[in-house]
This record gives structure tokens, C-alpha cells and sequence, in this order.
């Protein structure tokens, strides 16, 4: 606060009353003091031989100065706000860009958003005394942005920080660049915000040497299920090349270390084998000479765990299955017949040909018209002969799968899915493929395979590969930005990659965390369990130099605000009072005033 900053009406009641109090004061005559004295011989000879100062000047005299002390004083502690000293009252709205490339680092070794702080208070300390102030972000941290007193605005200044991920956008408040009000954007034009045609412009745009990673995935090696491999890109958006060191980590194995050489204003990619680790996160960083933004600089992933799956396969025949099964990559195959099932421990999924146990087994199923049982969806008969007419594109048990001439001479007549999800009908839309995902998870086809002519079909191996992950697979890590996160689970407790519990906030049906950092997240809910990796693996955020403000160089301090502090003379005023006590202690003591 700046003392007490009052408005000019209420200043101008304060001095006048302040005035009004020393003329008083000095226009009340004290009581003469009588003494008595043996003779006044001595006392006419003294005043006959000094000259006296008239007491009209010197009632003057102490009468301005007393004056002075107190307006000086008056006027320092009030601060009225005077046009004189600082503009015209306006509306002044100051929109301050705090969208990720404001991190970059500057040659001086702040950030960008460190200037444009600068700028805003900047702004702000320009306007005039009794103007208001609003205070917007582009990425609506403020939710609500208010006009205020300048103290009050250059509070919530202080407040703003600099948000990875989002969309910046120019708040609607300010959005059409009312005449009445006048706008101020800092920004270094590199997210695109686009405002009024009546903004004020203000660049803290500096070029800056950057490389950061904009893809990161893990994919097995086509042929070879067992071996996976990291595609990693690398941009830069230097002005020169830049000779980059590459580092993924993960479990189980030393990290892996590649030097790249990545092209000015382009991109390098590279391909990793990263079958050494033995699964789960990984993460990516990479360190390079003079790299501005350091939070385009790591990246995670997660590698999907690759031991050998125990397949157990119950059926009374069935040649072209087992034979299916067994060229399936990382399964170990094991057979037998429903007279010898019995439920066992070390299995990772069933597969059922023609028959199902009474009770769910405790392990994933994959059933092939199976018998009548309580845990399945209660078939009403049999249909006639029939054809996959329509399937789900977006499960993982049809991904890059085609069943459109699959047809089946027979098939179980099964009316309602009961909780599981329908993968694929036929014309009558009767399901023909069914998947549950609650409790161990299970597949029913409704027709066998010696009743159709699916196991000639190109897409079965396809089928039951997608089958079999599904069931027994790690899931695949969710991808996300950074900033709030959406987790699809309710209720969920969430772990970063430390183990450290994450503050979360429950919504329908989903959690929310919010990254700040590039980080790797497991979400827990009953028997559930969600990874998801938050990276930044954005090029328009490691081109940190594409500004439209690139030709346009970095807006000066502005000179207002600078004048507006020196025209504001309150600390002069109290050192001015103070000289005038010590002068009038000087002429009180040399008799010159009263």
C-alpha cells in the first residue's frame, strides 16, 4: 500500500482542515505572564539599546513555516490523487501471455515471462492515479479479472506463473479493445493469441538456442513380438545445428545413450532397441549447449512387460486352433480335455472350444460357442445360417481387423449382451462376439469354428493375437499434456513414478490431476489400474523462435512509469518538512520567530 492513497477530494478536506488547524493554534493568545520586579530602570535601558524585529513579522513568519511543515507533511502521508502527478484516470486492462514458451531463458538469464512481469507492472505504475486496473492471463488462471486499485492489481500480478499445456486464447473481457478502456498484451507472439485491433503490443520476444522431444514411442519390432523399440524425434529450433546427447532409462538395465546431430530449424529421428529393459516407464531426456527451455527436455513412455504367456487350451479336438495357438508369439501352449479341466494356478488365459465351466475360472476366457452356463449371457437357441455384418473399429480385439466374410452355418441366438460389450452382430443384429471387461476378463463367439469358415480367414491369426493381449496384455500407457489430466477412473488414488501420492480431484466418473512437469502417473480404483504419461512432445512449443514478433524487437522499459514515480514527490516532501523544522528551530532559537 502507498500509505493512504486517497482521492483528491478527501486530500484536499485534509489539507484544508490541516491548515485551518495551524492558523487557529496560531491566532489563540496565550495569557500574559505577570511577575514582579523590584525596578524597571534596568529592563528600559535594554530595550533602548536593542533593536526589536517588529512581532507582527515574526507571527508571520512562524505562521508560514508552521504552515509549510504541515501541508508538507499532510501532503506526504494523504498522497492525493492528482492528475498532475501521474495522468489521466483511465481503464487500463494489462493481459500478460503465460502460456509455455514464456519459460524460455533470455540472454540475461531470466525468462520471458520474468520480462513480461516487468512490463505489466510497468503498465500498470503508467496509468493514472485514480485509473483501475485489470489483470488477465491467456491461459484464464485469473477466472474471474476484475478492475481494481492499482495496489490490488499489482497483487494478482504476483500471482501469475507460467502454465504448461493448454490453449491460450485472449480473454473475452478485453477481446474487442473497447475505446474506453486501454489494452495492454505481453506476449512474445509465439502461441498466436490473437487480440483487438486496438491492443497495445508489448514483446519481451527474444531469440533463444533450443532442442527438445517431440515424439517418444515404444512399438515391437515388426516379426519379432519378444524385442521392442523407442522412435524418438528430436527438434531444434536454433539458428545452428545442434550436437545433442540422448539418454533412455528404464528398469532392469543400464541406461541406454546416443549422441545425435540435429539440423537448425529441423528434425532428427532415430530408432532404439530397447529390449534390455525389462518393462514399464521409460523415460527419455535429452542435454544439449545453451537449451532454453528445459521442459521440452524429457519425455516417458512404457514398455510393455514380454514374458511368455501360459495358454490353456480345453477342447475335445481341434487341430486348427492348437495349431493357430501355438505359432502366436511369447505363448506357451498347454492341452486338454474338458473331462480333465480343472481350474489351476500359472494361468495366464483359458481358451474354450465348445465347452465352459459351471464356475468362472479365476484367469481370462476365451470361449468358442461354449455350453449353457450361469456366467455367460443366456442364449436362446440357435440361428440359422449367418454372416458378421458389423463390428466395433474402436476395441483392441478388432484393431486392424476385417471380419466382413466371416459366415457361420450356425451360430448361438443370444438376445441381450448382459453387461459385456457387443463386438461384432450379425444383419439381424444379434451378437456374435462378445467382451467383458469386469472381473477376469472373458470373450464369447457365438458359433464354433468347425461351423465356420473363419480359422481360413487371413484375419484369425489376427484375432486371436488381439484376443490374447487383450485379456493378458499390460495396458498400453494413456497419453496426455501437461496441465489437468483426466484419468478414466472413479475414485482413483494416483502415484507419480517415485510412488509419491498425487493430489487429485474426483468428477463424475473420472480423476483429475494436474502436471506441471513431463511425469509418468498409475491411477489405482478397486481392480483397476491406469497408466498415463504426461509429456509436452509439442513442435509449436520447441519452436520457440517462431514468433510474429521475431522482426519486432523487445519493447524498452517504458519511460510513463519512470515519470510518473519521479512526479509523485511524497518522499521529497517529508525530506522538505524535515529542513523547514530544523530552519525553524534555527530562527525560533535566533529570536527571529515566536
Amino acid at each position: 500500500m502507498s500509505a493512504l492513497a486517497l482521492s483528491s477530494t478527501a486530500a484536499w478536506w485534509i489539507l484544508a482542515a490541516s491548515a485551518a488547524a495551524v492558523v487557529l493554534l496560531y491566532l489563540l493568545k496565550p495569557s500574559p505572564r505577570r511577575l514582579l520586579v523590584a525596578s524597571t530602570l534596568i529592563w528600559r535601558r535594554v530595550l533602548s539599546s536593542r533593536k526589536r524585529v517588529p512581532d507582527r513579522l515574526r507571527w508571520w513568519m512562524s505562521l508560514l513555516l508552521a504552515l509549510s511543515i504541515a501541508l508538507c507533511v499532510a501532503l506526504a502521508l494523504t498522497r492525493p490523487q492528482l492528475a498532475g502527478f501521474g495522468g489521466q484516470a483511465q481503464q487500463v486492462a494489462v493481459v500478460v501471455d503465460d502460456s509455455t514458451t514464456l519459460g524460455a531463458l533470455t540472454s540475461d538469464g531470466k525468462r520471458r515471462f520474468d520480462h513480461a512481469l516487468e512490463r505489466a507492472r510497468e503498465a500498470i505504475n503508467s496509468g493514472g492515479p485514480e485509473s483501475r486496473y485489470l489483470v488477465a492471463d491467456t491461459q484464464r488462471t485469473i477466472a474471474s479479472p476484475r478492475f481494481e486499485t492499482r495496489d490490488a492489481a499489482l497483487t494478482t500480478l504476483e500471482r501469475l506463473h507460467v502454465v504448461p499445456g493448454g490453449t491460450p486464447v485472449f480473454t473475452d473481457i478485453v477481446a474487442g479493445g473497447v475505446a474506453q478502456v486501454r489494452t495492454v498484451l505481453v506476449t512474445d507472439g509465439v502461441a498466436g493469441v490473437e487480440p483487438g485491433a486496438k491492443v497495445e503490443m508489448v514483446s519481451v520476444f527474444q531469440i533463444a538456442d533450443n532442442v527438445g522431444i517431440t515424439a517418444f514411442d515404444v512399438r515391437p519390432i515388426p516379426g519379432d513380438a519378444r524385442r521392442q523399440e523407442a522412435y524418438v524425434e528430436l527438434s531444434n529450433a536454433s539458428a545452428a545445428g545442434k550436437k545433442t546427447e540422448l539418454q533412455i532409462a528404464g528398469a532392469g538395465s543400464p541406461p541406454l545413450t546416443r549422441v545425435v546431430d540435429v539440423p537448425s530449424n529441423g528434425a532428427a529421428n532415430l530408432v532404439v532397441d530397447v529390449s534390455r529393459f525389462s518393462g514399464g516407464p521409460l523415460r527419455a531426456s535429452i542435454t544439449t549447449a545453451y537449451d532454453a527451455l528445459p521442459i521440452d527436455d524429457v519425455a516417458f513412455s512404457f514398455l510393455p512387460n514380454r514374458r511368455a504367456i501360459h495358454i490353456a487350451l480345453v477342447t475335445a479336438g481341434n487341430p486348427a486352433l492348437e495349431r493357430s495357438l501355438r505359432l502366436l508369439p511369447r505363448v506357451e501352449l498347454t492341452v486338454m480335455t474338458p473331462q480333465r479341466f480343472s481350474a489351476r494356478t500359472g494361468i495366464d488365459a483359458w481358451v474354450f472350444d465348445r465347452y465352459a465351466p459351471r464356475e468362472m475360472p479365476n484367469a481370462p476366457a476365451l470361449l468358442f460357442r461354449p455350453s449353457r452356463v450361469d456366467w455367460l449371457p443366456r442364449p436362446t437357441g440357435d440361428t440359422g445360417e449367418t454372416t458378421v455384418s458389423a463390428w466395433s473399429n474402436s476395441h483392441p480385439i478388432t484393431d486392424s481387423l476385417s471380419l466382413r466374410d466371416v459366415l457361420a452355418q450356425r451360430a448361438l441366438a443370444i438376445r441381450d449382451g448382459a453387461h459385456a460389450s457387443v463386438i461384432a452382430t450379425d444383419a439381424s443384429r444379434r451378437p456374435l462376439i462378445l467382451a467383458s471387461a469386469s472381473g477376469p476378463r472373458w470373450i464369447e463367439v457365438a458359433f464354433a469354428l468347425e461351423d465356420s469358415n473363419l480359422p481360413l480367414q487371413s484375419a484369425f491369426p489376427v484375432f486371436l493375437n488381439n484376443a490374447i493381449n487383450w485379456m493378458t496384455g499390460e495396458p498400453l500407457a494413456l497419453q496426455a499434456g501437461l496441465g489437468l489430466i483426466e484419468l478414466p477412473l472413479a475414485d482413483a488414488r494416483v502415484l507419480d513414478l517415485s510412488g509419491e501420492k498425487v493430489a487429485t480431484r474426483q468428477v463424475p466418473g473420472a480423476t483429475l490431476i494436474e502436471a506441471a512437469q513431463p511425469g509418468f502417473y498409475t491411477g489405482f480404483a478397486a481392480d483397476r489400474r491406469v497408466r498415463m504419461a504426461a509429456n509436452v512432445l509439442d513442435p509449436h512449443v520447441t519452436r520457440v523462435n517462431d514468433s510474429a514478433l521475431a522482426a519486432r524487437p523487445p519493447s524498452p522499459p517504458s519511460a510513463n512509469a519512470t515519470a510518473r514515480i519521479a512526479a509523485a514527490p511524497w518522499t521529497t516532501l517529508l525530506v522538505i518538512a524535515a529542513l523547514l523544522l530544523a530552519f525553524e528551530w534555527w530562527t525560533y532559537n535566533r529570536r527571529f520567530t515566536l
